[in-house]
């Protein structure tokens, strides 16, 4: 916002929807993920399924690059474009 173009303003409000929106896609998947396997971690399913720790460690460590590797989509960014007088335009 350090330029005189009324733009960044536009483009401003757009990152940070982008950013809102992945910040709650990271929320789904990090809690979804979590729902799952904190109980096989703690041996809900014990006789019937055991987990061990070493498992558990790098599924945790999964889950971590995971939201951070999805966090980094917003690298992608696109800042929206605005027609500079397209609907002023009439043609002939």
């Amino acid at each position: 916002l350090m330029r005189p173009l009324l733009q960044d303003v536009v483009t401003c409000f757009d990152i940070a929807r982008v950013a809102m929106n992945r910040i709650r896609i990271n929320f789904v998947w990090a809690f979804g993920y979590n729902a799952i396997g904190v109980p096989l971690a703690a041996g809900v399913f014990y006789p019937e399924f055991d987990l061990p720790p070493m498992f558990a460690g790098a599924a945790m460590a999964l889950s971590s690059v995971s939201v951070v590797c999805s966090s980094l989509l917003i690298r992608t960014y696109k800042p929206p474009s605005i027609g500079h007088g397209s609907r002023n335009q009439t043609t002939c």
